[in-house]
């Protein structure tokens, strides 16, 4: 208990210390939905009235963000009414309310929570308290949803408790929260399909299947848009670049850079590196899910274009469930959890280690930086191959 308390202080003191702009997303989506209501969020101007994005994450994700607003919100003003009623009430409170860092901080709560909820589940799983050690003081997993306030750690935690549950009924509606809170869980779908249905059986798939397609068009309805359409074109297609690599340290940013070149030419190839990975690991004879999740992200982080650096941190996680069976992964495992947090220093250089800028600003030390984890990767390939 000590090591998920000391986990959960260690986030909450780096949640109000800085944030990223993303998250400015977050609060003008959540004030929206406060004000406005979630009907139409999807099709209405952000940019011009908040200076933010348009929504680009599906419904759950959007409720998280109204509920964190909405609390921040309560908090404001009951600290303020009890400041003005009360004249014994520290207002050095009202100062740190209104302080910048603040109200981003209630934003990071959901990730924050995953984080903790994800290294229980390690632990639960393995009885291994080393390894939920390495989720909770993992840089690069509070790198990420402390510090920089995105949600990656989300959808991991529902994916996770999705493979791990023996009820079919709790594992449909687990997988699909995660659908509903990152449209990158999508390249998980064959995946939880096979294993779903190894697991459960036909019957029992067909049955999860419709009540996962019934929660999915439920969770649009109070957005007053057609489900499917929103998230395939503004959810999933619209929601990020058009460039071969949006500053993911991977096989694109190996041979074409880091600058902005439209993928267009480059997308199919992508599919098809990333179709010719996904045979490979379905055709092995032994089926083991978490090295299998493992391989997928780390296939889609190097291999599919308009990448982001935060794409990787999901392979962290199925890590560390495959640590549990072949502690000889751990040095690939060290590895890749600093090449995951280098890449996302490099896109927001906090805090600013002058030696370590000038290192990260040399495109030499980048190319070494992902050959060594492609050789990882290609190691962990063949680790699993082996089996």
């Amino acid at each position: 208990m000590t090591l998920f308390i000391l986990g959960l202080v260690l986030r909450l003191f780096l949640s109000t210390q800085i944030y990223s702009g993303d998250v400015n997303n977050h609060v003008s989506w959540g004030r929206d939905i406060l004000s406005l209501g979630p009907a139409g969020i999807y099709q209405r101007e952000f940019m011009s009235r908040y200076g933010t994005l348009t929504p680009t994450y599906p419904p759950v994700t959007l409720f998280f963000f109204t509920l964190s607003q909405g609390l921040f919100d309560t908090v404001s003003r009951t600290a303020w009414n009890l400041n003005l009623k009360y004249p014994l009430f520290p207002s050095q409170i009202i100062w740190w309310l209104q302080d910048q860092d603040t109200q981003p901080a209630f934003h990071k709560i959901w990730a924050m929570t995953a984080d903790i909820g994800l290294a229980w589940l390690v632990y639960t799983a393995t009885k291994k308290r080393w390894l939920a050690a390495l989720i909770l003081f993992n840089p690069a997993i509070f790198y990420n949803s402390a510090s920089w306030g995105q949600i990656e750690s989300v959808p991991v935690f529902f994916l996770v408790a999705a493979f791990l549950t023996r009820r079919p009924f709790l594992s449909a509606v687990s997988f699909t929260l995660a659908l509903l809170t990152k449209q990158s869980s999508i390249i998980f779908i064959p995946l939880y399909v096979l294993f779903f249905y190894r697991r459960f059986g036909i019957a029992q798939s067909l049955e999860s299947a419709a009540v996962g397609l019934i929660m999915f068009l439920l969770a649009f309805l109070p957005f007053a848009t057609p489900p499917l359409a929103t998230y395939w074109h503004i959810i999933q297609t619209g929601s990020g670049s058009d460039y071969v690599v949006d500053h993911a340290f991977n096989f694109w940013a190996l041979t074409m850079g880091l600058g902005k070149i439209p993928d267009a030419n480059y997308r199919l190839w992508g599919y098809v590196l990333f179709a010719a990975l996904l045979l490979f690991v379905f055709t092995r004879k032994r089926f083991s899910v978490f090295p299998i999740a493992a391989l997928i992200t780390m296939s889609a982080f190097f291999f599919l274009t308009r990448m982001h650096e935060r794409y990787l941190l999901p392979a962290l996680v199925f890590l560390v469930f495959w640590l549990a069976r072949d502690r000889r992964l751990l040095p690939a495992f060290i590895y890749l959890s600093l090449f995951h947090w280098l890449n996302l220093y490099h896109n927001w250089w906090y805090p600013r280690w002058p030696i370590l800028v000038t290192w990260l600003s040399s495109t030499l030390n980048i190319q070494l930086l992902i050959l060594l984890a492609l050789a990882s990767f290609i190691w962990l390939s063949w680790r699993y191959a082996k089996r």
